[in-house]
Formats: C-alpha cells, sequence, structure tokens
C-alpha cells in the first residue's frame, strides 16, 4: 500500500488520471486535478486513489514484463 502524498500521480476508481494538489481537509478527502481537456478538481478518499507512474501503462517497461 502506497501513502498519497501531494503532487504524486494517481488513479481513480474510474481509471482517470491526475494529480493530487491539496491535502484533506476536515476529513473530506484528497483533491485531486484530474487530466481532461479542461481540467477538473474532485475529492477522493485515500482509498479510493492508487499511485500511478507512466512506466505502468507503457507495455515495454520492466514494470509490465513482471
Amino acid at each position: 500500500m502506497t501513502t498519497i502524498a501531494l503532487g504524486m500521480e494517481v488513479e481513480t476508481p474510474n481509471g482517470e488520471i491526475g494529480q493530487v494538489i491539496a491535502s484533506p481537509r476536515d476529513g473530506r478527502g484528497w483533491l485531486v486535478c484530474l487530466d481532461r481537456p479542461q481540467p477538473v478538481d474532485r475529492r477522493f478518499r485515500e482509498e479510493q486513489l492508487r499511485e500511478w507512474h507512466w512506466s505502468y501503462a507503457n507495455p515495454n517497461s520492466d514494470y509490465c514484463r513482471m
């Protein structure tokens, strides 16, 4: 399990990629700026997010050969 941190690239439950731009406030979850044609900010609980790295999507990366 990876701890979410500011600036981290994450994947949402819907499979969208975004960057964490703010930490939880009053238990409302992490604020994530989603990569869309018009960027949108949404809040997610930590258990809904997982770390994402560009090499995860690259079929030639060492990560995908495991």
